[in-house]
Formats: structure tokens, C-alpha cells, sequence
């Protein structure tokens, strides 16, 4: 089984700020020096969710979620304080949060996979940051209501409205989140067993999946391990492979003979599927009708870490971890441009 150098580092332990790699309080200091100098920055801008007005970033390395201005482009911090690592709930700056990544709007709420305290954050558009689903660093596979679950190192999350799912990466599982009662099931993967195995959820295996996506139909997700786009029915259950042969490449086509190299996060309107397909630096677009793999851009850039697509499907915001920052990708043309930092 491969592994992307930077995929094996993500999931080093929580000990190692694996998603990170930094930590000291003499780093911290040095970043802190930095943005007095610079103003507001994104350090491993991760998940991205917006509603039209901003667009909401998990701030990764700075332990924030932050929110652009899609018209001012400016930068301000919702929930947590710079540097500072933690689990607490609270409101705005009385927040803490570890390495968090993946991200998604219901209404109002944004829901946060906060990765290496290992569970589900809730942020109210008033900025109180409530601890929904897990319970910090405290890993493990269980299911449960709330606190009586557990995740370990979850990266992404969707919503279709009804409940959360959540790429469990670190158990090699995928999560269904009610969100009327904040109970937990495992829908996808064994836990602890790694495979790329089709069927129900008592069968199906994944590979350290990080991206998910959902629709009416189903849950799409890039099972990072195995270098293929899945997906999950959501009224059986049952795991299917939706694109990609299973051998690490870049070959556009019909979707079971394209190929990936490390895809990440995922973006869906119902009709296009889109992958950041991080070691190909490419946005790969699935036509879930045609079933077919095209590319839509290529990226400099390290991407892979999270994606959001407007309401009408037009652009696509992604985050850039070897810029620092967040850009947007017309849908139709592919041409992309820098959202923050501005001038950039």
C-alpha cells in the first residue's frame, strides 16, 4: 500500500502535531512576530466552508477558524486564539481547537472536524464553539450519542442537511452524524483493517479515506490509500468504486479506467463531482452522469486539504498549503484566482 510523504505525515500521532509539523512555543512566537509584521495570515489553511458572504477557514497550523470577506477580502478570526492548542469550548476567543481540518455549513452552524483533539466541533453564527460529537483526545471506534463516540483523526466532513459524514481517516472508516440527536454510526470501513472492499458496512473497507462529499444519492469519497473515488448509496449502504483503477496515476476518461495520485478533498453540486487530486496539483471534475474524469486546472501548489463550492455551482474555493492560501476556480473556464491574501 503507498502513501504520499505528506499522507504518512498527517497520521502520525497527535503526540508529533502530525498534521503540523511545528508546535514549539519558540515557533509560535516566531509566527506571532510575523503577523504583527505582515497582518492577518493563513498558515496551512485546511477545510473550507462558505455561505456566499464569506468564506470560513480552518486555520491549521494557528489552531483558528477564520472567515474571508468574498467581497473585501479581508480576514478575521470567528473561534480561537492564535497559536494556542486546546479542546475548550467557549465563545470566539475562549475557544480552543487542534489542528483542525475538514468543514461544513448547516443553516447557520458550521461543523469542524477538529482532527488531533479527535472530534466534532459545532460553531453557532455567534461564534460559541460546543463540542458535538467525540470527545477530546480521547481516539478510538465507537459508536454512540455525542460524547459516548469516539474518532480517531477525522479530516473531512459533509452535510446533506439530516447529518453529518465524516472521513474518519486515522480508523480507516466513514461516520453518519445525525444531526436531531448527534448519535454516531459507522456507515463505511472496518475499523482498524485497511482494503478496498465493496459491499455493506459490516464488509466494506477503505483506506485512510480523507475527502467526502454527499448528494441526495450518495456519499462520495476519496479513499486517499487506495487512490480511488468511492461511494457509498444512501439508502442501501453499499460501497461501490465510482472512479479510479486503484494504481496511482493521471489519466482523464471513462471513471473506472482514470487514475489518482493522493486525492483529498471533495466538492459536489449533485451533477459534478470535483477532487483535489493533491500529487497530480490538479482539480480533477467527475460527471456523475457520464461517469467520465476530466481536469479542470492544475495547481502549483500543494491542494488537497479542502474545497466549497458556491450555491450555484459556479466556483470553487480550495485551499493552497504551499502558498498559505485560499483561491477560487471558475467551474466552467478553470482559470483560478487568489482570494486571500489579497494582491497576491
Amino acid at each position: 500500500m503507498r502513501f504520499s510523504a505528506n499522507f504518512k505525515f498527517f497520521l502520525a500521532s497527535a503526540a508529533t502535531l502530525a498534521i503540523l509539523g511545528v508546535g514549539t512555543s519558540a515557533r509560535a512566537q516566531n509566527l506571532e512576530g510575523i503577523q504583527a509584521q505582515s497582518g492577518p495570515r493563513l498558515d496551512f489553511p485546511a477545510g473550507l466552508a462558505t455561505d456566499g458572504r464569506a468564506v470560513y477557514v480552518a486555520n491549521s497550523r494557528n489552531n483558528t477558524l477564520e472567515a474571508i470577506d468574498a467581497a473585501t477580502r479581508s480576514l478575521r478570526i470567528v473561534a480561537g486564539k492564535l497559536f494556542q492548542e486546546g479542546s475548550n469550548d467557549g465563545v470566539g476567543d475562549s475557544a480552543r481547537f487542534n489542528s483542525p481540518d475538514g468543514m461544513t455549513m448547516s443553516g447557520q452552524d458550521l461543523y469542524l472536524c477538529d482532527t488531533n483533539n479527535s472530534d466534532i466541533r459545532k460553531i453557532s453564527v455567534s461564534g460559541t464553539v460546543t463540542t458535538v460529537a467525540g470527545t477530546a483526545n480521547i481516539s478510538g471506534t465507537e459508536d454512540g450519542t455525542g460524547p459516548a463516540a469516539h474518532f480517531n483523526l477525522p479530516t473531512q466532513i459533509a452535510t446533506d442537511g439530516t447529518s453529518l459524514y465524516v472521513a474518519d481517516s486515522g480508523n480507516n472508516t466513514i461516520r453518519r452524524v445525525t444531526l436531531a440527536d448527534m448519535k454516531v454510526k459507522t456507515i463505511g470501513g472496518q475499523a482498524g483493517t485497511a482494503g478496498k472492499t465493496e459491499g455493506g458496512p459490516d464488509k466494506s473497507l477503505f483506506s485512510s479515506p480523507r475527502g467526502v462529499a454527499v448528494d441526495k444519492k450518495a456519499i462520495y469519497v476519496a479513499d486517499t490509500g487506495n487512490d480511488v473515488i468511492r461511494m457509498i448509496d444512501i439508502s442501501t449502504l453499499q460501497t461501490s468504486t465510482l472512479a479510479g483503477t486503484g494504481e496511482e496515476g493521471d489519466k482523464d476518461g471513462p471513471a473506472l479506467q482514470a487514475q489518482f495520485n493522493d486525492p483529498g478533498a471533495l466538492c459536489t453540486d449533485g451533477t459534478m463531482l470535483y477532487v483535489l487530486d493533491a500529487d497530480n496539483h490538479s482539480i480533477r471534475k467527475i460527471d456523475l452522469n457520464a461517469k467520465t474524469v476530466t481536469k479542470l486546472t492544475l495547481v502549483n501548489g500543494h491542494i488537497g486539504s479542502g474545497c466549497a463550492l458556491t450555491s450555484d455551482g459556479k466556483q470553487l474555493y480550495f485551499s493552497d498549503t504551499t502558498e498559505n492560501a485560499v483561491e477560487v476556480v471558475d467551474t466552467t473556464s478553470g482559470n483560478f484566482t487568489t482570494l486571500f491574501p489579497p494582491g497576491q
